[in-house]
């Protein structure tokens, strides 16, 4: 009679363990496909080329986060800078256009700066430094886009100008034309929209004209009130610069010490 052969004892349940192992490895997989349902086309192709080339995942993680593509350990979606200072001079020109102040205001800007560009007749009347209604309108504009780009600026620079007329007398003239840069720093300061340090008033009296004083229209034009708004990186400081020469530093490279309105016509 042939002998019952003895089963080995242990190692019955191995099959269970490969198996959930495998349970294990797919929701894993679900839960990886259910991140990255999030995302969209162009981020899920990144994420395939990363796997795909086995060492370099790494890499290509690090490049993806170093584009804003990744923040945090989760992958987000690249938005453009919408809070540059350039949406604070669409936000002025649209009010310009809309209320049709080209003839009293002007604007431009650069890789370096907002420049604004008030005539007499829209922010101040005669000898007067109290801002006019229409003056505190544009204003109320340009408060509300200095605080929405306030960390983009480095400094607000308001500058007065008045025109010169005979038998005025030059101390009144620069007089007034610091009383209204102060008036409009003062305003613009009540609103708290971006931290006081930033901003800087400067009286030209009547020595920076940009049209013939001999004429009525001409004066017109030099009687005005320019805001120079400088975008963090590319700063001409004058705040750096007296500080610089009170504390004795000579780290003034790169700042121009001469403001001029005709530079932006």
């Amino acid at each position: 009679m042939a002998r019952r052969r003895k089963s080995s004892g242990g190692g019955g349940a191995s099959w269970l363990e490969t198996y959930s192992d495998m349970v294990t490895l797919l929701l894993t997989f679900f839960i990886l496909l259910y991140a990255m349902s999030t995302i969209d086309a162009q981020k899920y192709a990144i994420i395939v080329q990363a796997f795909s080339k086995g060492n370099q995942v790494e890499e290509t993680l690090e490049e993806m986060s170093g584009t804003g593509m990744m923040e945090g350990g989760s992958i987000q979606v690249e938005d453009a800078d919408e809070e540059d200072i350039d949406q604070l001079y669409e936000m002025l020109k649209d009010y310009v256009e809309e209320n049709n102040l080209g003839d009293s205001v002007e604007l431009s800007k650069s890789e370096e700066y907002v420049f604004i560009r008030f005539s007499d007749n829209i922010t101040f009347r005669g000898y007067s430094n109290d801002l006019n209604q229409s003056g505190k309108d544009i204003l109320d504009v340009l408060a509300n886009g200095l605080n929405l780009v306030e960390d983009y600026i480095e400094e607000v620079i308001i500058a007065g100008h008045t025109a010169e007329v005979e038998n005025d007398k030059t101390n009144i003239d620069r007089t007034l034309s610091t009383d209204r840069a102060n008036a409009v720093l003062q305003y613009l300061e009540s609103k708290n929209v971006i931290n006081p340090a930033k901003y800087l008033a400067i009286g030209y009296g009547l020595y920076s004209p940009i049209a013939d004083n001999s004429t009525p229209q001409g004066r017109a034009k030099n009687r005005r009130v320019e805001i120079y708004i400088s975008r963090k990186g590319y700063p001409i400081s004058y705040t750096k610069m007296i500080k610089n020469t009170i504390n004795g530093s000579e780290d003034t490279s790169g700042e121009s010490t001469e403001y001029r309105s005709n530079t932006v016509q």
